[in-house]
C-alpha cells in the first residue's frame, strides 16, 4: 500500500471518528423515520435547544402534549414551573417572548397506533441563565423561610400552641407546593402529614357548667386524657339557634380563643338565643387551612372533615327571670280613629312566640289605665296576682286600598314591667308594622300580629339572666 492511499484512509478514519456521534444520530433518526434534530439539534453558541414531543390518538392532542413537554424541559432547566404561565402564548404563537424562544422546527409522525408531534424550541442562553439565577435566589429564600417556620413550629409546640404550629405547617406546605417538584415535594408531604396528626390529636371537652343560663367552660387539649396538655390560642366557634327581630330562627356563630389555661369561659353574647337547645363547639381552622384549597381541594375537604370530628354539643334549658310564674299579657289595639278594638292579635302572637320557649303567660283583656308616672301603680292595682306584665298599646296609623287589596300600618310600643318591684325591665321603643292583604280586616289583623311578634323578639332579651 503506497503512502498516498494510506494517508487517505487515515483522513477518512479521522473524519469518521470525529463524526461518529452525528453518524449514529443520523442512522437512528433514519431508522425511526424522524429528523436528526429530534436527537441532536444544532444551534448557535448563544442559544439553547429543547425538543418537545407528544403522542396521542389525534394530532391536536399530540401537539398540546408536545408543547407541555417543551415547557417542562425549560421549567426543569430554570428551576421554576412555567407551564401554566406560558402554555397559552406558546400554543398560540409558537414562541415565548420572555425567553426569546421560537419553535423553529416541527415534525409529525403518523403510525397505525397514534400520532407523534416533535417541536424544536430555540431560546436565548443568556436570558435563560438570568432567569435560572433568579429562580435559584428565590429557591434559596424559600428554603430559608421554611427553615425559619420549622423553628417557629418547635417553639409553638413547646408553648402548647398547637394550632399555631399547624398554621406554620400550612405555610410550609404552601411554599413547598410552589417549588420545583425535586426540591419541594418531600417538604410538602412532611408538612401535610404533620397537619393531619395535629388535627387528629386536638380534642374538646365541655364542662357541666350551668345549663340554665347557659354558661360552661370549654377546654382544648392535645389528646383525649384529662392530663393531656391544654392548647393555648386555639380558635373555637360556638353555633346555636337564636331569633331575629321578626321572631324567625337563625343559626348564630360566636368565636373565641382559648386563654393561657387552654380554656374559654363561655356564655352566649346573643340575648335572643332560644330558650332550649344545644350549643355546638368546634375547633375552627377554616381560615388557617384555606391556602390548601387551591393546592389540593380534595385534601382540603378531607382536613375539614377531620376538623369537624372535634365537635362537642352542650344541651341547655334557660330558666327565665319569671321561673315557673305566669306573667300577664295585655296589648290594647286601637282603630285609626282612636277607638279601643276588641281584637287581640298582637297579644296572641306575642304570647305564642314566648310560650314556645317555656315562658308561662296569661292573656288579660285590655283595660284603660293611666299613663306615664301612674302607669305602673295602676297596673299593680289592676293585676295584683301577677309578678310581671307585658303591657302595650298599638293603633292603626295608616290604611289604604292598593287596588289589589289593602295596606295597613300600625304603630305602638310594648313594655315588660316587673309588678313586684314596680320597675320597667325592658321596652321595645316605637314599632311600626305593616301588612298587605286582600281585605282591610285581614291586613289589620296581620299588621297587629306582626307588631306582637316583633314585640316578643325585642323583649325576649330581658327575660333571662346574663
Amino acid at each position: 500500500m503506497n503512502r498516498r492511499v494510506l494517508g487517505s484512509l487515515l483522513v477518512i478514519l479521522l473524519i469518521l471518528l470525529a463524526g461518529c456521534s452525528s453518524l449514529s444520530t443520523w442512522v437512528r433518526a433514519n431508522v425511526e423515520g424522524v429528523p436528526a434534530w429530534v436527537y441532536e439539534p444544532q444551534v448557535a453558541r448563544n442559544q439553547m435547544a429543547f425538543v418537545g414531543s407528544g403522542s396521542a390518538d389525534s394530532e391536536t392532542r399530540a401537539r398540546i402534549l408536545a408543547y407541555e413537554s417543551l415547557l417542562q424541559q425549560i421549567s426543569n432547566y430554570i428551576g421554576r414551573d412555567i407551564a401554566g404561565e406560558y402554555i397559552a402564548e406558546l400554543s398560540r404563537s409558537d414562541a415565548i417572548d420572555a425567553f426569546k424562544l421560537r419553535v423553529t422546527q416541527d415534525f409529525v409522525k403518523v403510525t397505525e397506533q397514534n400520532t407523534t408531534v416533535y417541536f424544536l424550541g430555540v431560546a436565548d442562553s443568556e436570558v435563560l441563565q438570568q432567569t435560572r439565577s433568579a429562580a435559584e435566589v428565590l429557591l434559596l429564600e424559600q428554603q430559608q423561610m421554611i427553615q425559619r417556620l420549622y423553628e417557629e413550629v418547635s417553639q409553638a409546640f413547646r408553648n402548647n400552641r398547637d394550632t399555631v404550629a399547624l398554621e406554620k405547617y400550612v405555610q410550609i406546605a404552601d411554599i413547598s407546593a410552589s417549588m420545583p417538584v425535586d426540591r419541594g415535594a418531600q417538604q410538602y408531604e412532611r408538612a401535610i402529614q404533620q397537619i393531619g396528626e395535629i388535627l387528629e390529636n386536638l380534642s374538646i371537652s365541655v364542662a357541666a357548667g350551668d345549663p340554665s343560663i347557659p354558661a360552661t367552660t370549654v377546654t382544648v387539649r392535645r389528646g383525649n386524657r384529662a392530663l393531656s396538655p391544654r392548647v393555648i390560642e386555639a380558635p373555637i366557634t360556638a353555633h346555636y339557634e337564636a331569633r331575629d327581630g321578626l321572631g324567625n330562627l337563625y343559626r348564630d356563630t360566636q368565636r373565641a380563643i382559648t386563654d393561657t389555661s387552654g380554656q374559654i369561659l363561655f356564655t352566649p353574647d346573643n340575648p335572643t338565643i332560644v330558650g332550649q337547645g344545644e350549643i355546638v363547639f368546634q375547633i375552627d381552622l377554616l381560615a388557617v387551612l384555606a391556602p390548601l384549597q387551591t393546592i389540593d381541594h380534595q385534601l382540603y375537604a378531607t382536613l375539614l372533615e377531620r376538623q369537624e370530628e372535634s365537635r362537642q354539643s352542650y344541651a341547655y334549658t334557660r330558666v327565665s327571670l319569671l321561673g315557673s310564674q305566669r306573667a300577664a299579657v295585655m296589648i290594647a289595639e286601637y282603630s285609626l280613629q282612636g277607638s279601643l278594638l276588641k281584637t287581640d292579635s298582637a297579644a296572641v302572637y306575642l304570647a305564642s312566640l314566648l310560650t314556645s320557649d317555656g315562658i308561662r303567660l296569661q292573656l288579660v283583656p285590655p283595660v284603660t289605665v293611666a299613663e306615664d308616672d301612674e302607669l305602673i301603680a295602676a297596673l299593680q292595682q289592676q293585676f295584683p296576682t301577677y309578678p310581671a306584665i307585658f303591657y302595650g298599646t298599638v293603633g292603626i296609623s295608616f290604611a289604604q286600598s292598593t287596588g289589589k287589596g289593602f295596606s295597613v300600618t300600625v304603630t305602638g310600643e310594648t313594655l315588660f314591667i316587673n309588678l313586684v318591684r314596680g320597675t320597667i325591665m325592658g321596652r321595645t321603643g316605637t314599632i311600626r308594622a305593616n301588612a298587605v292583604a286582600p281585605t282591610e280586616d285581614e291586613a289589620t289583623r296581620a299588621a297587629f300580629a306582626q307588631f306582637g311578634t316583633q314585640s316578643a323578639s325585642l323583649l325576649y332579651r330581658y327575660l333571662y339572666r346574663r
